[in-house]
């Protein structure tokens, strides 16, 4: 007996049907709109929360702030008295003396250590720059110091 021949339909492969891909066959806008207005809504809420919730103190440091403003302009006349009271006072004037006297006494030594002081500052100057160079050159070629 001859055996049929197939039909050529059965010996052509037939591609499985693709699985459908959610990104590609639906919208996410509607998704993204929700995620969006998620986000605005609690970016709001956090910025109450923080200026108003948080903060009840807010309103106290108000008072604080015109009270105390009121409290200065209140003692602005008087400011300078007490300074010029105690300025007149006699041992004031003494300690302002012997404060006088003291510098005078070491002016000079106060000076010869400036100009001291003004040529090593002089002297370092001229070398920082040049060591600054040549530690960044020496850092950037891998040299660490141990």
């Amino acid at each position: 007996m001859a055996e049929s021949p197939e039909p050529i339909e059965s010996l052509v492969k037939k591609e499985a049907e693709p699985q459908r891909d959610p990104i590609v066959s639906r919208s996410t806008s509607a998704i993204i709109l929700v995620c969006t207005l998620l986000l605005i809504f609690s970016a709001g809420w956090a910025l109450y929360d923080e200026g108003f919730y948080q903060r009840p103190w807010r309103g106290m440091q108000r008072e604080f702030v015109n009270r105390y403003t009121a409290y200065l302009k209140s003692i602005r006349k008087d400011a300078g008295k007490d300074e010029a009271e105690i300025k007149e006072t006699p041992e004031y004037q003494q300690l302002d003396e012997e404060t006088k006297a003291a510098l005078d006494k070491v002016r000079d030594e106060v000076a010869g250590k400036d100009r001291r002081v003004a040529q090593i500052q002089a002297k370092l100057d001229a070398v920082t720059e040049p060591f600054q160079n040549q530690r960044g050159r020496a850092t950037e070629n891998g040299f660490r110091p141990t």
